[in-house]
């Protein structure tokens, strides 16, 4: 058997790199995180410009639902509690040409008002709405790796999926947008395929819709903040250590064993296994180009099938009392003349206020942000832009005022009311966390492509786990979270270890001799 493992590095202190080091002290390790910023979360951040406080990560918390496998780890966690959540009655609110689609979670409410709209269109709404029953019923793999599940507990897992394939494999080898053209109303075209922003299919858009309509994905106080906050106090509590302001060089390789990371400064951090929880591109860095993953490699030179979102993120504060007067939800997205960003042509604005959370209202304004959709194509746009850096200033002004304007014009009384707080760019994503092609997620789960389930390790590499959220598409909080969990259970099996938790105690592997 090999060296008894003691000691744990871990790169990064996003949500990966909080979960791996409590699950790591909870099971007898001793962690460490190394975190290149100042503060934890790595892209589930929270940050102030004019000292208001801006979200740049948090919508809705996923596996928010008592009883859920997922519910529990973040229990495991100390992540929240139910005191930290925000039940929505909506999705949002999608208006064209005056009517306003609103995706209720009361699903019943939903059916009536879309009939309402196109009687038509009543035999493929009905449908929508038994998909999304049918895929928040769906198992899946969270509680532990695919990989490493014994020969027993797939076949299990197989029955257990066997009777949503035909509704799976539908809902997956159609585009949201291409899904959106079957209905007879132009109204419901628009609404669906605005849906959710970017280049997934009808099964992710579903997915996400429906675990906030079925009260697994509620909103979280406080947002990202809140999160990382209680993760870290978590880490602490359990004996863990994370050096901040500490960017690492390299991962120091011998014998095709990760034996140690060596920092900026030039300090070298020996462990008994490294854990890297950052974006998969930087870990292929830090470990040079002999090493890779397969998988990854091949999805990142198909642009078309795996494309990987990022975004341009405008951050606003509105008059809350103006607001409210609008009546309209607190996710609102309608038609505008058209507008570029980047090399994109942009014809919708759709605006988050976070009037509903206390936590982002000051002196009587709440925040308002306003995604819009770039991907790892654009990417290259922004780089070259950054480099002539007032030029690349003035364009973010200019996108945040013409966003501006359209709100404006929408809302008339809201005139003079709006101030520009904050703008980032796939550059910005880049900068602060490294993220490849500055992306907040990894490739879009669409319908050329493929879920994947990485088995944490990279090809010919010992001793070195991968725990970040590219390790199971498409990813997410949720996944991420997982993911630091499944590295520490993979070096609890290489160990013949139980797998050993607070409360309560589940054993998942069983002990050899």
């Amino acid at each position: 058997m090999d060296k008894k493992v003691d000691k744990v590095i871990i790169v990064g202190a996003g949500i990966s790199g909080l979960s791996a080091g409590i699950y790591g002290q909870m099971n007898g390790y001793k962690t460490e995180i190394y975190e290149k910023n100042p503060v934890a979360g790595g892209l589930c951040a929270t940050w102030k410009r004019k000292n208001f406080p801006i979200d740049g990560c948090i919508h809705w918390m996923t596996g928010t639902k008592k009883g859920t496998e997922m519910r529990s780890m973040w229990d495991e966690l100390h992540a929240f509690t139910d005191d930290d959540l925000i039940s929505t009655d909506n999705f949002g609110t999608v208006e064209y040409e005056g009517i306003k689609v609103t995706f209720w979670c009361d699903l019943n409410k939903l059916e009536k008002e879309l009939v309402e709209i196109s009687p038509e269109d009543t035999k493929l709404i009905k449908k929508v709405i038994y998909m999304m029953y049918k895929i928040q019923n769906m198992p899946l793999p969270t509680d532990i790796p695919l990989s490493e599940m014994s020969l027993k507990r797939k076949i299990s897992f197989v029955f257990g999926v066997f009777p949503y394939l035909k509704m799976y494999t539908y809902s997956k080898k159609i585009q949201r947008v291409d899904f959106a053209k079957k209905f007879k109303s132009p109204v419901l075209r628009y609404a669906f395929s605005k849906l959710v922003p970017g280049d997934g299919n009808l099964y992710s858009t579903l997915y996400a819709y429906g675990t906030v309509a079925f009260g697994n994905g509620k909103v979280l106080k406080g947002g990202s903040a809140t999160l990382i906050n209680n993760l870290v106090k978590s880490y602490k509590e359990v004996g863990g250590t994370i050096h901040y302001n500490s960017p690492i060089e390299k991962i120091i390789v011998e014998d095709k064993t990760a034996k140690a990371i060596q920092l900026k400064n030039g300090e070298i951090k020996e462990a008994d296994r490294i854990i890297t929880a950052c974006d998969i591109s930087q870990t292929s860095q830090l470990v040079g180009k002999k090493y890779r993953v397969k998988a990854f490699s091949k999805r990142f030179k198909s642009h078309a099938d795996y494309p990987v979102p990022s975004c341009v993120y405008i951050s606003l504060k509105i008059d809350l009392k103006e607001f409210e007067k609008l009546d309209i939800s607190h996710i609102y997205q309608f038609e505008t003349p058209s507008f570029m960003v980047g090399r994109r042509k942009e014809d919708s604005v759709s605006m988050r206020t976070y009037s509903y959370d206390k936590n982002f209202v000051v002196d009587g304004y709440a925040l308002t942000t306003v995604l819009i959709h770039q991907t790892n194509v654009d990417y290259k746009y922004w780089d070259e832009l950054y480099k002539n850096h007032d030029q690349y200033i003035s364009e973010k002004e200019r996108i945040a005022k013409a966003v501006v304007t359209r709100i404006e014009k929408k809302f008339p009384t809201m005139k003079g009311k709006i101030e520009i707080l904050d703008v980032c760019t796939p550059k910005t994503y880049n900068r602060y966390t490294n993220a490849y092609c500055g992306s907040y997620m990894p490739f879009a789960f669409t319908s050329k492509g493929s879920i994947y389930y990485s088995n944490g390790k990279m090809r010919k590499l010992k001793n070195l786990l991968l725990a970040n959220q590219w390790t199971v598409l498409p990813g997410g909080i949720p996944i991420a979270m997982m993911a630091g969990k499944f590295a520490i259970q993979r070096i609890l099996k290489e160990e013949h270890k139980w797998y050993k938790i607070t409360k309560p105690i589940r054993f998942i592997y069983k002990k050899t001799k």
